[in-house]
């Protein structure tokens, strides 16, 4: 199973099936079975069981699954529930950032998401030219809620806030996994866990994105050229700016800034 990162504002889903599904008190026990795709289903109730990767599951009316490629699967009748496959551009590939990383695998909620799942299986199955826009945007406000619910509210520990905060402060320097240490008062190994664990990140990543977005707005507005505004970002040459960039964005930094103007 490949895994491979993905930003956060370039998630884009491509709904593969989208359905209501019964399995009837009459039926045997399913086949148990490993998910290809990224699956989000929604409980309307019934007597049934769900196993996830060996873990056993009541299911009851508002439960969510929040299945991830790999997952291995099998279930007890009776259930009925809402089912969306979707993927970010390649099946049986595991994505990975702070928002998929953290929503958990079963979880019960009071029923509020049941609406957009409905909003989301009725524009799969129509032919209206905006429906499977719609229907993209439904689950995109199902993920968000679900991540919202569970993490963004969050509270860093005092070990991560504070490398946070120097990261902040000094993006422009040098900075260091030793430094962080002497910051967090853990090893350096320690600290990056905390860190990789609070914000679903390396510090490494969050220093990159700091730099990036700083860099796009000296990009957006003002007048220093690439080689001042990879300096002024605490990137080590002008090269390694425009790689880190294009690689992030999907653009370099001067079609960034030509893009940014004609706005």
């Amino acid at each position: 199973m490949k895994s491979i990162e993905l930003l956060v504002e370039a998630m884009l889903p491509r709904i593969l099936l989208a359905r209501e599904f019964e399995l009837c008190a009459t039926t045997e026990k399913t086949k148990g079975r490993v998910s290809y795709s990224y699956e989000i289903g929604f409980y309307l109730g019934g007597s049934g069981k769900l196993c996830v990767n060996g873990k056993e599951y009541a299911i009851n009316y508002g439960d969510v699954r929040f299945t991830r490629p790999g997952t291995h699967l099998d279930s007890t009748p009776s259930y009925k529930c809402y089912t969306i496959n979707f993927d970010f551009g390649e099946n049986s590939t595991i994505y990975r950032n702070q928002i998929l990383d953290n929503i958990p695998e079963y979880f019960n909620t009071t029923g509020e998401l049941a609406k957009q799942f409905e909003t989301v299986i009725k524009c799969f199955t129509s032919n209206e030219v905006h429906s499977k826009l719609r229907a993209n945007a439904a689950l995109m406000h199902i993920i968000y809620a679900v991540f919202d619910t569970f993490y963004s509210k969050k509270k860093y520990c005092d070990a991560v806030r504070r490398c946070i905060a120097y990261i902040e402060k000094n993006y422009a320097d040098k900075v260091t996994l030793e430094r962080l240490g002497e910051i967090s008062g853990y090893s350096d190994l320690h600290t990056m866990r905390l860190f990789k664990h609070d914000t679903g990140r390396t510090p490494h990543e969050w220093l990159t994105e700091i730099r990036v977005n700083r860099a796009k707005e000296l990009l957006s507005d003002g007048d220093k050229n690439i080689e001042e505004i990879a300096s002024a970002c605490g990137f080590g040459s002008e090269s390694h700016f425009k790689i880190l960039f294009k690689r992030i964005t999907g653009i370099t930094p001067g079609v960034y800034r030509k893009n940014a103007r004609l706005i």
